[in-house]
């Protein structure tokens, strides 16, 4: 019998942007919330908030449910430059 041959995948993790802090600070204020109500509407703990101000990434999951919720105030422009204005 032959040897199996393995496949082993390297896939390079994309580079999260490192003005994503600024960029959520801009929606953050353009929205009119507080660090606190933002994390309420995005149903997270204040702390997860506060670690992407600090420079964390968020999680897949996370991002998808602030990028909906910038949609939705119409501001995804802030957090995603290249998507331009409505």
């Amino acid at each position: 019998m032959g040897r199996r041959q393995q496949w082993v995948y390297h896939i390079e993790p994309e580079e999260f942007p490192p003005d994503f802090p600024d960029r959520l600070d801009a929606f953050r204020q353009a929205a009119g919330l507080s660090w606190r109500s933002l994390a309420r509407l995005l149903k997270v703990n204040a702390r997860t908030v506060f670690r992407w101000k600090a420079g964390a990434a968020p999680g897949s999951g996370h991002l998808v449910s602030l990028f909906a919720l910038a949609a939705g105030m119409g501001l995804l422009h802030l957090l995603l430059p290249e998507a331009g204005e409505p």
